[in-house]
């Protein structure tokens, strides 16, 4: 039972962590950075901060060749996540990309039940579509078009996002969420390297202020910090669990959003944040009660 609070709370820090990584992004664009630089940046500081976490644990840096296929296959559906969500907003609202992105525990919650590795009754399912349909009316506030190519490149990162997962959460119960985030970190800086190497337009653009470069440092930080307690909390209650767990992730980015960034909350979004923040609470209490008699 502790075991499972421990879960429950490592992945609420995680949404709570990873709710600065959007505002941090925004404040570096809003100061000169390049959204590859942000991303790139993001790697490079997470295989640092990560790399000196191992050697001062004293943990082994070292994986086999069959371990570095198997992180590599989660690096490159991360990858294809981030080129989605930054390519879909060129052509839908951002709020739609995020809403059909948020979809993923659906989607991780429909593979667990397939595999019989996690039991989902009927009022957990409602509840998850509950969830769903609160962030809808909190992020389609102000929908106004739609275009087919962008809701494409939407689901193609929404079915990114669930083998991201799913292939994760496998490949951290074998070497630790820590262990795993550092590779996962590191191949991304490589392939990303390779991408900065082929000829093009620039693809580097740097912070003008000390602002940007904060924020920057801050998006790399919150990044790291929120994926290492999301898949150590899923490893302890699960994936679907936690994968709706961090739905509450939006809930905290616009909170952060109206405190740092001064934005506000029309009453259509505050019902959709109410309606986010009760279903999960009764999924996760329902989940609780299943727990207990299993």
């Amino acid at each position: 039972m502790l075991e499972q609070r421990v879960g429950i709370i490592f992945v609420i820090m995680s949404s709570f962590a990873f709710a600065f990584v959007p505002n941090s992004a925004k404040l570096a664009l809003d100061d000169g950075a390049s959204l590859f630089f942000i991303v790139y940046s993001r790697y490079i500081i997470g295989t640092i901060l990560l790399t000196i976490f191992m050697i001062i644990k004293r943990n082994g840096l070292i994986l086999q060749n069959s371990q570095i296929i198997q992180i590599l296959l989660p690096s490159l559906s991360a990858l294809v996540l981030i080129f989605c969500t930054y390519h879909a907003v060129n052509y839908v609202e951002v709020g739609v990309v995020l809403l059909i992105l948020y979809m993923f525990p659906l989607g991780v919650a429909l593979i667990c039940f397939i595999q019989g590795k996690e039991q989902i009754n009927g009022k957990q399912w409602l509840l998850m579509i509950a969830v769903f349909l609160g962030l809808a009316i909190l992020l389609l506030d102000d929908l106004q078009s739609t275009n087919v190519y962008g809701l494409f490149i939407s689901f193609c990162g929404l079915l990114s996002f669930i083998f991201f997962i799913i292939l994760s959460s496998k490949q951290v119960s074998k070497l630790g969420s820590a262990t795993f985030n550092l590779y996962l970190c590191f191949f991304g800086t490589i392939i990303m390297t390779i991408f900065l190497l082929v000829p093009g337009e620039t693809r580097i653009s740097l912070p003008k202020s000390v602002i940007g470069y904060t924020a920057i440092l801050g998006n790399g930080l919150f990044f790291i910090i929120s994926w290492v307690l999301f898949f150590e909390g899923a490893r302890i209650i699960g994936s679907t669990r936690a994968s709706l767990l961090a739905c509450v992730e939006p809930l905290f980015a616009a909170l952060l959003a109206v405190i740092l960034l001064n934005q506000t909350l029309s009453a259509v979004e505050w019902l959709g944040f109410g309606i986010v923040l009760t279903s999960v609470l009764f999924f996760e209490k329902n989940s609780s009660k299943q727990n207990k008699l299993t």
